[in-house]
């Protein structure tokens, strides 16, 4: 398995440093940068050596889009094709749909927009398969958003949109904030091609995982051993002050994952 931290572009060498096998950044302020911004960025990336595998937050959309009447996935093709062109050249592999807000459904009519939602994500799978990445869609517990808030409701989606670079992702804290079993990671592991973790019961903080927190997190240790995952898993946690004191915390809570 490898272990990655989340961050900015600004924590890229701080990661780096720390330890960690692969970087997770933020798809939006990639996309964002000038073309000479990005070329220097890129140069930094092939001189630091660390893998840059994951990127989140496809999109900057932070309201209800998705459901609401009248929205067209087209016109987000040309800032998909940008980002994922960009994301392949740093080395992403794997490109996430969190986006709580922007999926949100505003009322419980507006499922009768859900056609589009699945159009929208053939229409990302595609983009992200034409640059040789995985499209991951990721369950968000119910204080992010109301719609696919569990690893079962994400598979349901995924079947139904039919890509076969189309997979899901598993989050604790969402899982938690679910009441989803963990039971599901064994139970869908064939689906999940990337975990999250932090701790798990703030909100809206994020803070890392360490031995010293009130909440056991062997459980969830022990099931992703059940399950035979064996991939990527990010400490997506708010930024630390010190990069590699908060990794080592937390590898005392998953240092079972990675013997």
């Amino acid at each position: 398995m490898k272990l990655g931290g989340f961050g900015l572009i600004e924590h890229y060498e701080s990661i780096s440093a720390a330890g960690y096998d692969y970087a997770e950044l933020d798809m939006p302020e990639i996309e964002a940068l000038s073309n000479d911004a990005f070329a220097q960025f890129k140069d930094k990336t092939a001189s630091v050596g660390l893998p840059i595998l994951t990127g989140a937050r496809i999109l900057p959309i932070a309201v209800p889009t998705f459901f609401i009447d009248g929205f067209k996935p087209s016109k987000l093709v040309p800032y998909l094709k940008h980002s994922s062109k960009r994301a392949a050249e740093l080395g992403i592999k794997k490109v996430i749909l969190g986006n709580g807000k922007a999926r949100m459904l505003p009322n419980p009519a507006s499922i009768k927009n859900e056609a589009v939602f699945l159009e929208l994500l053939r229409m990302m799978s595609e983009i992200s398969g034409e640059n040789d990445q995985e499209m991951i869609l990721e369950p968000l517990g119910p204080k992010y958003s109301n719609y696919i808030n569990t690893l079962e409701e994400a598979v349901e989606i995924v079947n139904r949109v039919n890509m076969k670079n189309l997979y899901i992702m598993a989050d604790l804290r969402h899982m938690l904030w679910s009441k989803e079993s963990l039971d599901d990671l064994s139970s869908f592991v064939n689906y999940v091609h990337h975990v999250h973790v932090d701790y798990p019961l703030s909100f809206p903080e994020r803070g890392y995982p360490c031995a010293s927190d009130d909440y056991d997190y062997s459980k969830f240790v022990n099931e992703l051993i059940k399950s035979g995952y064996n991939d990527t898993l990010t400490i997506e946690a708010d930024f630390p002050k010190d990069w590699k004191i908060a990794r080592q915390g937390a590898m005392e809570v998953l240092q079972k994952l990675f013997k």
